[in-house]
C-alpha cells in the first residue's frame, strides 16, 4: 500500500486529574466563570471542570518563556557547514597545527 500523507493520529484520550484549589482560588475561578456567562449572555456559568483545562491550555500555549528555543522542536534538516570550511581550533590542535591570526602569516 502506498504511504499516506497523514501519519499516525495523535493520542487525544482524556486524562483525568484530581487537583485541589484553595478556597480563594476556587472563588476566583467561579467568579471568572460567572463573568464569561455574563459576557456571552448565558444564564448559567460554565462548569469549573470545563473551564480549568481551557485556562491551563491557554496559559501554557501563550507563555513566551516556555516557547523559547529550548522548548522548540529541532529543525527538520540539520545545518551542514559549507564545503571547505576552516577546521575548528580543537581539530587543529589535535593535528599539531598552530592557529594563525589573519594578517600574521
Amino acid at each position: 500500500m502506498a504511504k499516506l500523507r497523514i501519519g499516525p493520529l495523535p493520542d487525544d484520550r482524556p486524562v483525568k486529574r484530581t487537583i485541589t484549589f484553595t478556597a480563594a482560588l476556587d472563588a476566583l475561578i467561579r467568579d471568572y466563570a460567572a463573568a464569561i456567562a455574563a459576557q456571552d449572555g448565558q444564564s448559567e456559568a460554565p462548569p469549573v471542570e470545563k473551564l480549568v483545562p481551557i485556562i491551563v491550555e491557554r496559559f501554557i500555549t501563550t507563555d513566551r518563556a516556555f516557547r523559547a528555543p529550548m522548548h522548540r522542536a529541532p529543525p527538520a534538516v540539520p545545518h551542514k557547514p559549507p564545503p571547505h570550511s576552516e577546521q575548528s581550533p580543537s581539530s587543529r590542535e589535535r593535528e599539531g597545527d598552530q592557529p594563525t591570526l589573519a594578517g600574521s602569516e
